[in-house]
């Protein structure tokens, strides 16, 4: 049996839309996973071609979340990030510990918007 593995949040805006995104981290106890030192990477690829390389791959910070623990991981993205993409696509962020340990919350949707007006972007 197959275990759903595209448990994060769907997401959906405009191609060139400025975003950004924000993800509470837990362990599986539900306690607030204290993210403090480590580094993480938000990555989309194409949902038709999950064996390329990404086409968008950016830096995540992490934040100070409401338990005062730096439990937010967050990615910015811009204009350029996205700008004539559309369709559907699938992102997944990682997160890498101080003891060089991997993590990675699954994966969610993200849909993207073909925008009318790209040229005003550009």
């Amino acid at each position: 049996m197959r275990r759903d593995i595209y448990t994060m949040p769907e997401v959906m805006f405009v191609s060139g839309q400025s975003n950004t995104f924000h993800w509470h981290l837990f362990t599986m106890a539900k306690v607030p996973f204290n993210a403090d030192g480590c580094t993480g990477n938000f990555a989309v690829v194409d949902y038709s071609d999950q064996t390329g390389d990404p086409l968008i791959s950016k830096p995540l910070t992490f934040l100070i979340g409401d338990d005062e623990v730096k439990n937010v991981a967050a990615v910015d993205l811009e204009p350029r990030d996205t700008l004539g993409l559309h369709g559907k696509y699938i992102y997944q962020i990682t997160i890498k510990d101080v003891d060089g340990e991997v993590e990675v919350p699954n994966q969610g949707f993200l849909q993207i918007v073909h925008n009318i007006n790209e040229s005003f972007l550009k």
